[in-house]
């Protein structure tokens, strides 16, 4: 049961906790102008997927357990549940992940009264975003060394689900510009786009850097050589070589939005094409990102090392 089941389940898992705390995040910092984004124009959507987080958290636990005991859910006791829970690092982080995710979804729903809910939200999703750290290959590592890798793999989370939430919000804005020219002028959000463009470096320039430091705690990049030749390097590669797809749809975005910004001027600019390309980059961007978490996934479940 935990093969493809529980890739499934920690696909929908990850992608959920990635894109609600780098929505909340985005929803809460100064990137869009109030009157193109009402208050409640994303919430379906956003408490759909808050309701879904916990339900998902606690299907991946249960597959998760099946699996270590290699027998089938339905075969499962209570007392059983309860050792692998209490009696684990990774049970402990579940527990702490499922409390945070109701307590933010909780907070979401009262979001109507203000900003500091908003933000309590944002901070619980974050929270269970770091938990995940937890788990995997990263729990794997004893010691001091074990919680720098833990607190690295953390900071990885949030760097990479704030660059996904920044290409959601984006994305999300280019389409309602190109059905509502009127409401969000192009030029203005280029010009938005354009001065996110150092944060957004940071994120990425983040993201990279605790990558590689986690292949380095994971298997020692002077074992690289050896370990490309197994699956797990080889789905490495291609994750890699994904993220590289995606930087270059990210300098592609960013030379777009300054040109134009830069150039207003000329008789020839012609920032509405410009916000057209920028939608289509910005699309492909995301479903890139949709490749890299699934990789991540099937990823956190492999050895490095040939068995």
């Amino acid at each position: 049961m935990g093969g493809l089941a529980e890739q499934g389940l920690r696909l929908a898992h990850y992608g959920a906790l990635l894109g609600l705390f780098g929505w909340t995040a985005f929803r809460l910092l100064k990137l869009r102008h109030p009157e193109w984004v009402s208050q409640g124009e994303d919430r379906a959507a956003l408490t759909l997927v808050s309701i879904c987080a916990p339900l998902l958290s606690i299907a991946l636990m249960l597959v998760s357990i099946a699996a270590m005991m290699g027998a089938p859910i339905a075969s499962l006791d209570w007392p059983m549940i309860e050792a692998m829970i209490i009696g684990t690092e990774m049970g402990m982080a579940f527990l702490i992940r499922l409390a945070l995710l109701i307590i933010g979804l909780c907070a979401l729903l009262a979001s109507r009264a203000g900003r500091p809910t908003s933000l309590i939200a944002a901070l619980c999703f974050a929270g269970a975003l770091l938990t995940l750290s937890w788990s995997g290959h990263a729990a794997a590592t004893e010691g001091g060394l074990g919680l720098f890798h833990r607190l690295n793999n953390g900071v990885h989370l949030l760097a990479t689900s704030l660059w996904l939430g920044a290409i959601c919000w984006f994305l999300m804005l280019t389409v309602k510009a190109h059905r509502q020219r009127e409401l969000i002028p192009a030029l203005r959000l280029l010009r938005v786009m354009h001065a996110f463009a150092p944060l957004g470096v940071g994120l990425v320039a983040a993201a990279a850097l605790t990558g590689v430091i986690n292949a380095q705690l994971i298997f020692g990049l002077e074992n690289s050589v050896a370990v490309l030749s197994t699956p797990y390097g080889i789905l490495l590669i291609v994750k890699v070589t994904l993220v590289g797809m995606m930087l270059a749809f990210g300098a592609h975005n960013a030379s777009i939005g300054r040109r134009e910004v830069l150039d207003q001027r000329r008789e020839t600019a012609e920032p509405n094409n410009a916000l057209s390309r920028l939608r289509r980059s910005l699309a492909g961007e995301l479903l890139l990102a949709g490749g890299v978490i699934g990789l991540v996934a099937v990823l956190g479940m492999m050895s490095p090392m040939m068995m």
